[in-house]
C-alpha cells in the first residue's frame, strides 16, 4: 500500500528497485479518504510468455482463476470494453472494464472499471511485465 509515499507489501518493504518500477509506471492520485495498493508477482518464466497471457485484455481467465468468463465488445483495442463474470464467492459477479492503455514493447496494460454489481467505480489498473533484475 503507498501511504505517505512509503511503499509496502503485506506489511514488508519493496525492494528499491521493485519501488522505483511502482513510482515510474504505477501513478495513482490518491485523494483524500481514497486508498491505493501495488502488488508485486515473481514469476519464473520467460517474459515474454508472461506477457503473451497478461496482455490479454479479451481473456483475462488465462491468468485470473476467479473470471469464468469475459465477453469483449467490439475489437481489441484502446478504448475497448470487457463485461467479465467471476466466480461465486467473490463479492461481485459482473465487472465492465476499459481497456485505457496497451504497450507491447514496454510490456504494460493499464484498464479501468466503469461498471458492475460491486462499489469499485472508476478505478484504474495497471499490469506490467518485466525481465526480474532484482
Amino acid at each position: 500500500m503507498v501511504t505517505n509515499n512509503y511503499i509496502t507489501m503485506n506489511g514488508n518493504r519493496f525492494t528499491k528497485v521493485e519501488e522505483e518500477f511502482i513510482k515510474k509506471y504505477h501513478k495513482h492520485d490518491v485523494k483524500e479518504n481514497q486508498c491505493s495498493s501495488s502488488l508485486v508477482k515473481h514469476i519464473k518464466a520467460p517474459v515474454h510468455l508472461v506477457w503473451s497471457l497478461v496482455r490479454r485484455f479479451d481473456q483475462p481467465q488465462k491468468y485470473k482463476p476467479f473470471v469464468s468468463r469475459c465477453v469483449l465488445q467490439g475489437d481489441l483495442q484502446i478504448g475497448s470494453v470487457r463485461e467479465v463474470n467471476v466466480k461465486s464467492g467473490l463479492p461481485a459477479t459482473t465487472s465492465t472494464e476499459r481497456l485505457e492503455y496497451l504497450d507491447d514493447d514496454e510490456h504494460i496494460l493499464s484498464m479501468r472499471i466503469v461498471g458492475g454489481d460491486h462499489r469499485l467505480k472508476s478505478i484504474p489498473r495497471s499490469l506490467m511485465a518485466d525481465q526480474e533484475h532484482w
